[in-house]
């Protein structure tokens, strides 16, 4: 576990306090330098193994020694932007999972955390009041990073970005706005709305989309999609297939957009779901 942490995020931020697991009448919980520990040495979550998706870890110890680097070292400055913590923890816990199989592995890892999302508040929470965000920031947090993997599309790039992430601001407080400029600079990219529909909002991004003949003698399949979302402008990328050619990237936008197919029907056409935490609605 820590050799893969320190290949991927770092090296561990509190070496001078040393690591230890202190075993508690609880679960657990993350300290700097000595976690809490009650998860009796069971694999998964109290014996689940159906938490981590049939992985036979030992959850706790895995999740809370992400905290070391998420949360003790990097910190929120106030707790509405508490998924910093959890999200990026939740998300390595994949880590975990890419380091000691692949990234395949690693992936449906994050989407099987899906049936545990709610989208019913957003995950940052009000700021200046003391108040976190909806409990979503642990598992939406994590698929909210597998969507801006898959968008960044470079996984070189996106390594250097969480290892970046994690040393630049090691033992420091941050804000939701200085991960976006830290993303931002580092991609090219303007994440800016990315952002805000995934954290501010409850509803993850809607891509409606059609596919229907222009006229009977036209061979051609007219494809329309389009994002229906509450941040205006909304950018993110999309990749689709047809059957299972190959994957084909466009950038919908939420205005209706078209583009023409060989002769396809709806069915026929498959979006990157595993690689985007989104909703489809085929009109």
């Amino acid at each position: 576990m820590m050799k893969c942490f320190e290949e991927y995020l770092g090296p561990y931020p509190f070496w001078n306090d040393g690591y230890a697991l202190v075993e508690t009448p609880y679960l657990g919980m993350e300290h700097q330098g000595a976690i809490a520990y009650g998860n009796e040495y069971k694999p998964g979550y109290a014996g689940n193994t159906n938490y981590t998706g049939g992985h036979e870890f030992d959850y706790i110890i895995i999740h809370e020694t992400g905290h070391e680097w998420w949360g003790n070292s990097v910190s929120c400055k106030d707790i509405a932007d508490l998924w910093i913590h959890e999200g990026f923890c939740t998300y390595s816990e994949s880590i975990y999972v890419e380091c000691l199989n692949d990234k395949e592995t690693a992936v449906d890892y994050i989407n099987h955390n899906k049936k545990y999302v709610g989208n019913k508040k957003a995950i940052i929470g009000p700021y200046g009041v003391n108040e976190e965000g909806s409990g979503d920031m642990y598992q939406k947090g994590s698929l909210f990073l597998n969507t801006l993997r898959h968008m960044v599309n470079n996984d070189k790039l996106w390594w250097q970005i969480i290892y970046g992430l994690s040393n630049d601001f090691k033992h420091s407080v941050v804000d939701t706005q200085d991960i976006i400029d830290y993303m931002n600079t580092k991609t090219g990219l303007k994440l800016d709305k990315i952002f805000d529909q995934y954290l501010r909002y409850p509803n993850i991004p809607v891509l409606e989309y059609k596919a229907e003949k222009a006229d009977k003698k036209d061979k051609h399949t007219m494809f329309s999609y389009r994002w229906k979302t509450d941040v205006e402008g909304f950018n993110l990328p999309m990749r689709y297939r047809v059957a299972e050619g190959e994957w084909v990237t466009i950038q919908p936008t939420n205005e209706w957009q078209s583009v023409k197919l060989k002769k396809t029907k709806a069915s026929d056409i498959n979006f990157d779901e595993n690689g985007f935490y989104i909703k489809l609605d085929k009109q």
